[in-house]
């Protein structure tokens, strides 16, 4: 077995996945979608409009304008998602919205840049460092668990009838 085949079957490993493609059984034990729904809720209760920061009164009414839509489509993704957890038409559109909402509060969620970017004009303020923020973040975090763990457990294939795969 080339080293490359060897560290390929062992990330797969790491992740659940055997060599098929098929998820093993420690990718069954992880945490449940639901789970990390409810995660995300209790660090979105974390962040109340006073916690919110602003240099200017304009960027503060957009701030709580932006907090109050993240909050409604946090909302209609938890319900559309409880309502019907294995398809995914109905709560994954629901689920761009969330991210949309976090990108105008606190930005992308990818690495921070190394240079300090410039803001671009017309784009919400973003919340500064704050407890707020951390809890955006934290919101963030458990939101990508959710998506992660409802489309692993969504997307498994049907179980093999005599021993061919449909």
């Amino acid at each position: 077995m080339s080293k490359l085949m060897l560290a390929t079957s062992c990330a797969l490993a790491l992740l659940g996945v055997n060599a098929l493609g098929q998820a093993t059984g420690s990718a069954q034990t992880s945490t449940p979608a639901p789970e990390h729904l409810a995660e995300a809720a209790r660090s979105l209760a974390g962040v109340s409009d006073e916690s919110l920061r602003s240099e200017t009164k304009k960027n503060l009414v957009q701030l709580r304008k932006d907090l109050v839509q993240l909050r409604k489509d946090f909302e209609t993704l938890s319900t559309n998602y409880k309502t019907s957890p294995a398809n995914s038409a109905d709560w994954q559109p629901v689920l761009w919205d969330v991210e949309r909402d976090l990108v105008l509060l606190v930005g992308g969620g990818g690495l921070e840049p190394a240079v300090e970017a410039k803001p671009i004009p017309g784009l919400a303020a973003e919340v500064p460092e704050s407890p707020a923020r951390t809890s955006l973040e934290e919101f963030r975090t458990h939101l990508e668990l959710f998506y992660d763990a409802a489309i692993s457990l969504h997307s498994q294939a049907p179980p093999a009838k005599d021993g061919v795969a449909f």
